[in-house]
């Protein structure tokens, strides 16, 4: 949930500054109170071995530990270098994430105002324009964002919380590729957008490619977000600096100890290192910020509200292009269509494929690909499940009598999914990508007279007229 505080730093006076400092939820105090009490406590026992425990032999010894790993500790670990960096460039990519995320708002206005018409036609067009918009933003994320993976855990779900009708869910089952189902709702809304400027609801093609920009923006943002889940901050950043910052507390529950016999004691003893819990506030508090920035869509305290974005999306869109609005001749453009010689049309490899197989060389293919495919995708929430009941957020059943909130109650059956489910688990530990690979491999060796034959840009073909290999593969069928 994010943390909003804007309210308590409306002036610059103590009162604002007591405010922000006395949170408890999304502050540091939360993030880092218990690392420092563990800290603590461990330098406290070090502390009272080194005092009561050791021979003075080992005292001796354990001081001379003190100081050297005291010596040029804040030159040989830099932490302000290295945390500095990291953060910002942690917070910039956040802020791009945000920015993807997708506001409806621009796109309704423009439905409202370029889709002329009040009958119901035009009002159910432009309604369900924001609700592919929603639908398409909602697919994204349940795929990437365990907040609304668990909110929509199975495809009935979206169509139960009234995002999708069963007969764009069919549709949606029918696509094979993972990445084009999320645009498929996107490309609807593009084609109603042309209907309605072939039937005159909009008044000009230039109007109908404003909404169609529109529409290409809020995509391209959600695709965003895509390949930030797909492609995460390289692994060996984080990891030198969140173990660059452990291991430097690690060092001073010795290298700050106070000294307390020898020829040269601390100045001072307090026994608590009252500066190093004050850098360990700092450091880790900071070091924390880049840990929850590091992926905003998950569930931590200052994480985006992902679910409310879509609530927020469709309850405006709808009443955006709802609202009444007033019929006025607009002038236009006309956008003049450029005219280039393009090559003969005709059918590409893949036509009629459902599955498409892009080629690789057999040494490319070796090569393991991450694939654009949300993090949370493969996550069955329902797995020991039989149905889930479906209900409004507790905020809006408040503003529900009795009546109105059993209206509103869903039960979605969820075993095809389960057997979907582990249906696809289950061919996907038989068939795995490098035992596919090595099949294919054998095979290419043992039929290679068979295997069409690709030259000079054409197939290769035998002297009866026939390409090389046709027969034998049409006869194969599925490859493995």
């Amino acid at each position: 949930m994010t943390i909003s505080y804007t309210l308590d730093v409306s002036q610059t006076n103590l009162q604002s500054f007591f405010s922000l400092l006395l949170r408890w939820r999304g502050s540091v105090w939360k993030a880092v109170f218990g690392q420092l009490a563990v800290w603590t406590a461990v330098f406290l026992l070090i502390s009272c071995i080194y005092r009561y425990m050791l021979s003075p032999s080992q005292q001796d010894v354990f001081e001379q530990l003190i100081r050297y790993f005291d010596n040029k500790l804040d030159a040989n670990i830099p932490l302000t270098f290295l945390l500095g960096f990291f953060v910002s460039f942690v917070v910039a990519r956040w802020g791009s994430i945000l920015n993807g995320i997708g506001w409806i708002d621009d796109a309704s206005l423009l439905f409202a105002t370029y889709i002329r018409g009040a009958d119901e036609e035009t009002r159910v067009i432009r309604r369900n324009l924001v609700r592919y918009l929603v639908l398409s933003q909602a697919l994204v994320l349940r795929d990437i964002s365990m907040q609304v993976r668990k909110r929509f855990p199975t495809m009935d779900t979206l169509a139960a919380s009234g995002l999708m009708t069963h007969e764009e869910m069919d549709i949606l089952d029918h696509i094979k590729d993972p990445y084009s189902r999320y645009w498929t709702s996107i490309q609807w809304s593009l084609n109603l957008v042309y209907e309605c400027q072939k039937k005159g609801k909009v008044d000009s093609y230039y109007l109908m490619n404003k909404i169609v920009d529109e529409i290409g923006k809020f995509r391209h943002g959600l695709a965003s977000l895509l390949k930030y889940d797909w492609v995460p901050v390289p692994l060996v950043y984080p990891q030198v600096i969140f173990l660059a910052v452990r291991i430097y507390f690690m060092i001073c529950l010795i290298g700050r100890q106070f000294i307390v016999t020898g020829p040269n004691p601390s100045g001072i003893d307090l026994w608590l290192p009252i500066t190093t819990m004050v850098q360990f506030l700092v450091y880790m508090g900071w070091m924390k910020v880049a840990e929850a920035l590091l992926n905003p869509l998950g569930e931590d305290d200052d994480d985006l509200e992902c679910n409310y974005i879509i609530d927020k999306n469709l309850i405006t869109g709808l009443s955006i292009v709802d609202t009444m609005w007033k019929h006025d001749d607009t002038g236009y453009s006309m956008v003049e269509e450029h005219m280039a010689k393009t090559p003969a049309q005709k059918k590409d490899e893949f036509w009629g494929i459902d599955k498409i197989a892009p080629l690789y060389s057999m040494e490319s293919a070796e090569r393991s690909v991450h694939p654009l495919v949300g993090s949370a995708s493969k996550i069955n929430l329902v797995k020991n499940k039989k149905e889930i009941v479906m209900t409004p957020h507790k905020n809006k059943l408040s503003e529900l009598d009795p009546s109105e909130q059993k209206t509103y109650l869903r039960r979605v059956n969820v075993s095809d999914h389960n057997a979907k489910h582990a249906k696809q688990r289950g061919l996907e530990r038989a068939n795995s990508p490098d035992k596919c690979l090595s099949k294919m491999r054998s095979r290419s060796k043992s039929e290679l007279q068979y295997i069409q034959f690709y030259e000079n840009g054409k197939f290769r073909t035998s002297a009866n007229g026939s390409q090389n290999g046709v027969d034998l593969w049409t006869r194969a069928g599925s490859i493995i």
